[in-house]
Order: structure tokens, then C-alpha cells, then sequence
């Protein structure tokens, strides 16, 4: 797969926000011009892509409706399709607004949505955010309104993607974010991967003084990779914000238009479901199962057990569907943890969705939430009798192939994925609160099972711990605070086996070494066997 710039742009560049500073008095960035450009997928990654972006802050004096122009690039689809030039569609964007409750400031996100697009395709697009004035699908300002995506394959197909999480912003200053938040987008960017996964934590907007301020540099920040290819968000406990809705998700709601799940509005986008080739992905809100408190809104149980029934329905219909072999689980918050200080794992989660990852025979879940890296085992129900339910390894089914290092597994772990669950946490993707080195050692999982009393003056409760054994830890690295996973889908031959290749890249400079920290690979008989 090849790699599809935007005129003008280089990963880890970005415009400034209009939020933020003052624009050029005259030439550069116009106050009209939008920011953050985003890509989501429609319901069907194959057919439909969402184009997103930030409205001007200062509206233009053309008199047109914000929309998206469009025409598939010549030569670029799969199948008996024309070599020829496509023409050009247009469609109209609609627009969000939420008044954010901490600045009182009103904002305004575009969103248009192409459907009916080839599936394996390269698209070129421009932005016209009103008649008078066409606007850079990067968000630098600079007129030149293109920018280019490529649809997911229908069916089983070769691809990749990245999954990160808890990011925050490189924009100096920023107390919550760090020079390796935007590292990251350009190492992600250098690997062209079809699609990148947030796991939570975006911009940490709900503890910034300027939440507002705060989305727009995140979104500014990822355009120099979003503009060009979907990043997928999950809800994260700071993604919750006090004021803004009943459950505090409307900045959320309002900058992503994502699938929906069928059940009522006010939770659109929370979790939600695609398939691209034959993964079917998963992702959830865990604050609704949780034990920790740990946004400024409890949301324990704010679905009244809608998600839940959702998932299970979704992983059996993912288990009996031939055309998908891979089911990939994203939530913020972790079932496994071997931190010494921050979070911990979470007793709710192994509690409400663990029997689910066994019952329907979940290959991968993708957390975030603390701030390092760890794999584990596959693993398979829970030690008989452990008041806290530690996820039992199962053993014999990883393979080692080279000889181990303190890097690694040069080769990578091989891993039968029809005997258990692989949790891969990645807390990595730029927090100014790495905690790679405040890990338990020797080797200990840590877990919230319980919450006490908040002390006066203080509204949330404190989390009660318990430490426990860590047979389930196949792999850690306290040495790499910064890192993101790139996962390569090798869907294999008919009647054969397919295989997820995962390689965990450090992104803690512009010029990382591209080692791998860590790499394991998944591999499962085709559903269509």
C-alpha cells in the first residue's frame, strides 16, 4: 500500500489555531479558513468515508453552503472499473454545536458523508467551507483544497493499522502532552498504515483551562495524518468534561460523527462497530463498567447495561459471519496492569466483559489508560477462586522464535489465538506522565476492587487496590515511554490460516529506532475454512 500526501505537508507539521493565536494580519492563515481536517468511516469503510473538520471562526463572505467536492482518482480502484477520469461530486456538509461549559464558547464541526464510493480506492477531495472561500483539506490555509483518502477493501484483503493511546498535544506548554505526542502522528504517517486507532485520552481537554483551545491542537496536530486516512476514536475518562450534556460527552459527540449502534441519540458515537476486510472492530466505553472514578462525571452504568447487551450481540454475530476471522476489542481503561502507581487494572471490567472476550472468542483488546507498554499471554477465564478474578494464562500456546533480549523477541512471539484473549496496553501515545519506569518489580498485577469515601472538600471517591500475581505478563518495556502499535493483517490463502503481525514502534523522537520493541503475531484458522 502506497502513501498519499497532501500538497504542501509533511507528518509532524502542522498550522497554528485560530483558537489559539491571532491570524496573519494579511496572506498565510485566514480567520475563514477551517482546522483539524479529520477522516472517520462510515457504517461501511468500503463504501463511505466521513470528512471532517472545524468550522472558521470567523465565517466567509460567500454565500454557498459548506460541502465536500469529490472524484475518484484514475487507476486507483480495484476490479473492472474504467481507467478513465471519474466526475466530480459534491456534498453538502452538515454541521454540530456544543457551547462548551467552562470558556462559553460556541463550536461549530463540519461533517459531510460519501457514500456509494468503490471499496480499495483512492479519492481526491476538496473542502469548500462557503462559496468565496475554498479551504485547505490539510487545515494549513494555504488555498490549495485537496487532499486524498483510500476506501477499505471489501473482503479479505492485505492492509494495516495503528492503535495509540493517551496522547495529548506536542503544542509547547502543554502541561498534559509532550514533543512525542506529535512524533507519534509522524511515525504513524512514515508507515502509511489504512487507518490509526485513538484508545482514549485524545487531548486531555476536560483538565485544560482552554478546553476548546486544547481539541483544536489536537485535531491541528493529527490533520498532517487524519486529513489523509481515518483515526478512529474511543471514549476516554478524559473525553468526559463536566457541563457540556447530561454525561458530559457533547465535545465528543460534536467533533466525530461516527457508526451508530442503534440504541437512542444522546449516546451516538460512544461505542460502535466496523469491519474492515475480515476484522471486525470493536469499540467501548468502559467508564459504563468501571469502578474508578476518574472524570469529572461518574458514568458507571450510564447505558443501564445497553452496551453490554450490544457487545454481546455484536461478537456473536462477529463469531458466526464467514467473512470475518479477526475480532479486535478497543477500550480505554485495562483489564491487566503492572503499574506501580497510576490506575491499576479494573475488577468492573473483568467482571462485565471478560466472560464475553471468552465466550465469543475475542483475539486482541487495545487499552490505554496507563501510561506504558505491556502484552499478555492469551488468556482464558480467571484463577479458581480469586476474589479478583486474575485472568488466567493459558499455557503452551506462545511460541518463542529467536532468542530472547532485552528488547524483545527479535522474530516475535508466535501466539495461537483460538486458545485465549492477547491485551495489548498502549498508553504510550505522548502523555507528559509516562510511567514506563514506575513499574511493579518484580512483576506484579495491581487492580481497583473497590472505592472508598471521598475525603472532605474532594467529590470523587479513591480507588482501593489489590496487588496480585502476574502469570498472565508475556512482555513489558520500562524503558520506552513513548510507542504505538502497527498491526498487519495477512489474511493468508483459502482453507489455510491468517495471521495479525504486531510490531510496537518507539515514537519518543523525531528519528526513533525502527527495532520494534515488541513484536507478536496472532494466527487463527479462516472462518472460511
Amino acid at each position: 500500500m502506497g502513501t498519499w500526501r497532501l500538497p504542501g505537508r509533511h507528518p509532524g507539521t502542522r498550522p497554528r489555531s485560530p483558537l489559539a493565536e491571532p491570524a496573519a494580519a494579511s496572506g498565510g492563515i485566514r480567520p475563514q479558513d477551517p482546522r483539524g481536517v479529520h477522516l472517520t468511516f462510515g457504517a461501511d469503510p468500503a463504501t463511505t468515508m466521513v470528512i471532517s473538520w472545524l468550522a472558521p471562526a470567523t465565517p466567509g463572505s460567500g454565500s454557498g453552503t459548506p460541502s465536500i467536492r469529490y472524484a475518484r482518482v484514475p487507476g486507483t480502484a480495484t476490479g473492472p472499473v474504467p481507467d478513465q477520469p471519474a466526475p466530480a461530486r459534491t456534498v453538502t456538509a452538515h454541521s454540530r454545536s456544543y457551547r462548551d461549559a467552562h470558556t462559553g464558547l460556541e463550536v461549530h464541526v463540519r461533517h459531510a458523508t460519501l457514500r456509494g464510493l468503490l471499496p480499495d480506492t483512492i479519492y481526491s477531495y476538496t473542502i469548500l467551507e462557503d462559496a468565496g472561500y475554498p479551504a485547505d483539506a490539510a487545515g494549513s490555509g494555504s488555498g490549495s483544497a485537496t487532499g486524498q483518502f483510500r476506501t477499505a477493501p471489501a473482503g479479505r484483503a492485505p492492509f494495516s493499522f495503528a492503535f495509540l493511546a493517551d496522547q495529548g498535544t506536542d503544542r509547547p506548554g502543554d502541561p498534559f502532552g509532550s514533543p512525542a505526542a506529535g512524533y507519534t502522528v509522524a511515525a504513524i504517517e512514515r508507515h502509511a498504515p489504512m487507518f490509526t486507532v485513538v484508545g482514549g485520552d485524545l487531548s486531555y481537554a476536560n483538565i485544560r483551562d482552554n478546553p476548546v483551545r486544547t481539541w483544536s491542537d489536537w485535531f491541528e496536530m493529527i490533520s498532517s495524518s487524519a486529513a489523509s486516512r481515518p483515526w478512529l476514536p474511543c471514549l476516554g475518562n478524559h473525553e468526559i468534561e463536566r457541563g457540556n450534556g447530561a454525561l458530559g460527552v457533547a465535545a465528543y459527540q460534536t467533533y466525530f460523527q461516527l457508526p451508530e449502534h442503534g440504541d437512542e441519540s444522546y449516546l451516538a458515537g460512544l461505542w460502535y462497530a466496523i469491519t474492515v476486510g475480515s476484522v471486525r472492530l470493536v469499540v467501548l466505553a468502559a467508564d459504563d463498567v468501571c469502578l474508578q472514578e476518574g472524570s469529572p462525571v461518574r458514568l458507571h452504568g450510564f447505558s443501564a447495561g445497553r452496551q453490554t447487551s450490544w457487545l454481546a450481540r455484536t461478537l456473536a454475530q462477529a463469531r458466526a459471519d464467514p467473512g470475518i476471522d479477526w475480532v479486535v476489542v478497543v477500550m480505554h481503561q485495562t483489564i491487566m496492569s503492572t503499574s506501580a502507581s497510576h490506575h491499576g487494572a479494573d475488577l468492573g471490567i473483568r467482571a462485565a466483559w471478560r466472560p464475553l472476550f471468552d465466550q465469543f472468542d475475542v483475539d486482541l483488546v487495545l487499552h490505554g489508560h496507563e501510561h506504558h507498554y505491556e502484552r499478555s499471554h492469551p488468556v482464558r477465564g480467571h484463577v479458581p477462586g480469586s476474589p479478583t478474578q486474575i485472568p488466567l494464562p493459558v499455557p503452551n500456546r506462545t511460541a518463542q522464535v529467536g532468542a530472547p533480549t532485552e528488547r524483545g523477541v527479535p522474530d516475535g512471539d508466535i501466539v495461537d489465538a483460538t486458545a485465549g484473549t492477547v491485551h495489548l496496553l498502549v498508553g504510550t501515545g505522548g502523555s507528559g506522565s509516562p510511567t514506563a519506569g514506575d513499574l511493579l518489580d518484580p512483576p506484579a498485577g495491581r487492580v481497583i476492587v473497590d472505592l472508598r469515601d471521598p475525603e472532605p472538600g474532594r467529590r470523587r471517591r479513591r480507588p482501593v487496590h489489590a496487588v496480585e500475581p502476574a502469570d498472565w505478563l508475556a512482555f513489558r518495556a520500562s524503558d520506552h515511554p513513548y510507542a504505538f502499535a502497527l498491526i498487519d493483517v495477512d489474511p493468508g490463502e483459502p482453507g489455510g490460516s491468517t495471521r495479525l503481525r504486531i510490531s510496537v514502534l518507539d515514537s519518543s523522537s523525531p528519528n526513533p529506532d525502527r527495532v520494534p520493541i515488541d513484536r507478536v503475531t496472532l494466527v487463527r484458522p479462516r472462518a472460511d475454512r
